[in-house]
């Protein structure tokens, strides 16, 4: 084990809970894909909590690595966070803060607005179409459990295919 990780594990946030990365559009997260020109990715996360912490709020992040030969961008294409504070929750939905208990597990489905891969793509000229099978064109999506007094808040991340619009 690494300083950093001792660091990291001394400090808490990843050992208070697991996130898991379970479903992207109504596909297993782990074979997913996303057509390059939808404007909204949902999911769902599962936290499992392993102590007592408090659930200041669950982040979702959308990134877009790409590379052209000549250039390689590391875009931040769209965010969101829950609780958006221009959102009114029914009483189904996880109120927060949130009190966890270890043990406890949580299914959270969220939804990243204004997803706009063409944008990202532009600045190393690559084409919609150009990023379908593109082995230098990433597309990573990043759920996070954001842990009150953790400075390393536990995450997930997985790599998304893209397809083709429909």
């Amino acid at each position: 084990m690494g300083l950093f990780d001792k660091a990291k594990k001394f400090l808490g946030g990843k050992g208070m809970a697991d996130v898991t990365i379970t479903v992207i559009e109504r596909q297993p997260a782990e074979s997913a894909t996303f057509p390059v020109t939808d404007s909204v990715l949902k999911g769902t996360m599962v936290i499992d909590v392993k102590q007592d912490c408090t659930l200041l709020a669950t982040k979702y992040e959308v990134w877009l690595e790409a590379e052209n030969g000549e250039q390689t961008v590391l875009d931040l294409v769209a965010h969101e966070q829950d609780p958006d504070p221009h959102t009114s929750y029914s009483d189904e939905c996880l109120k927060m803060p949130c009190e966890l208990k270890a043990g406890q597990q949580i299914t959270q489905p969220w939804m990243v607005m204004d997803v706009d891969l063409p944008r990202s793509l532009a600045k190393v000229d690559i084409s919609p179409s150009g990023a379908v099978g593109n082995a230098n064109v990433k597309l990573k999506v990043k759920c996070i459990a954001d842990v009150k007094g953790s400075p390393f808040d536990p995450s997930a991340e997985v790599e998304v295919t893209l397809a083709h619009g429909t």
